[in-house]
């Protein structure tokens, strides 16, 4: 399936209207996000209250196996230095809630009984609210009649965006771990999001029909915590060689970063071409968040 925006030019499509009307051509087009829904939101916040009674503080389940990565940015970080806050769940307040109660903690001890101590990293496998309303509502162009997949869909916090904050007519969730496709079909239900939202239990890699379908493939922090590096590549070549030309990647980290060390043979600038992405104006977190959500775009086969 061939959708193209303006940016990309293949010579057969030269005379034809463009489907991807509205994507940013430069970095000003996505300097600031627009004003959030907050009828989304707050749908948003419902889901994430009920998800919250129906899982641990740190959102991970028995039936899940995580990874410390030992390579790419979050390599070192151990059980003993980092926590898993899943920020779909819990915001800023709710994180600091969660310290005055005790059932987290800022900073582990280097030198057990003293006070030299070091900041814990929080790990969040999920976008948060902000990053969903600003990857939806400001980064990507009009889905209407569009197909989102969501690979490693997990509490399926992208496709509660997507629903709420695109006319996507088909939202795809991929997740290998069948607890939490159950989790997510139960909030489906639950929430009335039958019609556009569906969740696939299996490897993303049997699924190539559905791939190759998609308009939009969101990869959020996907497989880094999850497997070790040559399985991670080998999910890498399934994505390079079946998703479509004319297909948005939206990645979170960079793809530059994901593949940096690992060993996939594949050529970023013959694959994809990066798109406008948010550029923040100052050291705020919340900015530097909105700044690591990457796009591209699928270039033709052979470019």
């Amino acid at each position: 399936m061939v959708w193209l925006a303006r940016e990309v030019i293949v010579p057969e499509l030269e005379a034809k209207e463009s489907k991807l009307a509205g994507i940013p051509e430069d970095e000003e087009d996505c300097k600031k996000p627009s004003t959030c829904s907050i009828e989304g939101y707050q749908n948003l916040d419902r889901i994430a209250s009920y998800l919250r009674d129906k899982l641990p503080v740190e959102a991970t389940l028995p039936s899940e196996c995580i990874r410390h990565p030992t390579s790419g940015d979050d390599a070192g970080l151990s059980a003993e230095t980092c926590v898993h806050v899943d920020s779909f769940l819990y915001d800023e307040d709710d994180e600091e809630q969660l310290v005055k109660e005790g059932l987290l903690a800022r900073s582990y001890c280097l030198d057990c009984g003293s006070r030299k101590i070091e900041d814990l990293t929080y790990i969040t496998h999920s976008c948060s609210k902000e990053r969903l309303q600003f990857m939806f509502g400001d980064l990507l162009p009009s889905l209407a009649g569009k197909t989102v997949v969501d690979v490693g869909s997990r509490l399926g916090a992208v496709l509660y965006g997507a629903y709420y904050y695109s006319e996507a007519s088909k939202i795809v969730g991929i997740e290998i771990n069948k607890d939490f496709c159950k989790l997510q079909e139960e909030t489906v239900a639950k929430f009335g999001l039958e019609s556009r939202v569906r969740i696939v239990l299996g490897n993303m890699c049997a699924q190539t029909e559905l791939l190759a379908s998609a308009d939009v493939v969101v990869l959020n922090n996907v497989f880094s915590w999850f497997m070790p590096e040559q399985l991670q590549g080998k999910m890498w070549q399934c994505l390079h060689r079946v998703i479509p030309p004319g297909c948005l990647l939206v990645t979170i980290p960079a793809l530059e970063t994901s593949l940096d060390s690992l060993k996939t043979g594949i050529k970023i600038n013959s694959w994809v071409k990066p798109m406008a992405g948010y550029k923040p104006s100052g050291p705020d977190d919340d900015q530097m968040e909105l700044s690591e959500i990457k796009l591209y775009q699928v270039l033709p086969k052979g470019s």
